[in-house]
């Protein structure tokens, strides 16, 4: 009998220590979860964010100007009679914005992508033409170490004026399409 009770009391004992370490486990899982909660790194809600009017130098908000669209461009090209009912739908360059253009307009080398828009026909079409400087196009020889550089379509100006540049496109418009045929291209220079 005294191995029975003996037995009886070694398994209660070892099923109290199973409840123990089962609630101490439980207990430790709950406590990281709390811990783990309150230092989570990963969750941008957690962490504080800065006032912006503390990250200027000057204490006030700088207003944030968005550039003009494409289109906002080309509507806001002056008409050009000599391209007739032909319209610049859109233009914009590859990285530079339009306005205020590069910021050393000395050094300016990119491609500028035009809509061109016929309402007669109801067709409209893209253009390209490579624009630069002298400076910007020594920048891009140095820069990507070419001995020469060949782009169709280029367009050379001493600097960077959008009013030159329109009206080089338009003469290379009137000149290369066959809707003008005739027409003779006002004021331009070639090779």
């Amino acid at each position: 009998m005294f191995v029975a009770i003996a037995a009886t009391s070694q398994d209660a004992f070892k099923i109290l220590l199973l409840v123990a370490m089962g609630g101490g486990l439980l207990s430790l899982g709950r406590w990281r979860s709390r811990l783990g909660a309150r230092q989570r790194l990963d969750s941008p809600a957690n962490l504080p964010t800065p006032d912006p009017s503390d990250l200027m130098p000057s204490g006030e908000l700088a207003p944030k100007v968005c550039p003009p669209s494409a289109e906002e461009v080309a509507a806001s090209l002056p008409y050009d009679p000599s391209l007739g009912r032909i319209r610049i739908k859109r233009l914009f360059f590859d990285k530079t914005d339009v306005h205020p253009g590069p910021d050393d307009p000395e050094v300016f080398a990119e491609e500028l992508h035009i809509e061109l828009y016929d309402p007669d026909s109801d067709h409209a079409w893209w253009q390209s033409y490579f624009v630069a400087t002298p400076q910007g196009l020594a920048n891009i020889l140095q820069e990507k170490h070419w001995r020469y550089m060949h782009a169709p379509q280029i367009l050379v100006f001493p600097r960077y004026d959008l009013d030159e540049i329109r009206r080089a496109v338009v003469n290379r418009i009137v000149a290369d399409n066959e809707l003008f045929r005739g027409k003779e291209a006002e004021n331009e220079e070639s090779l």
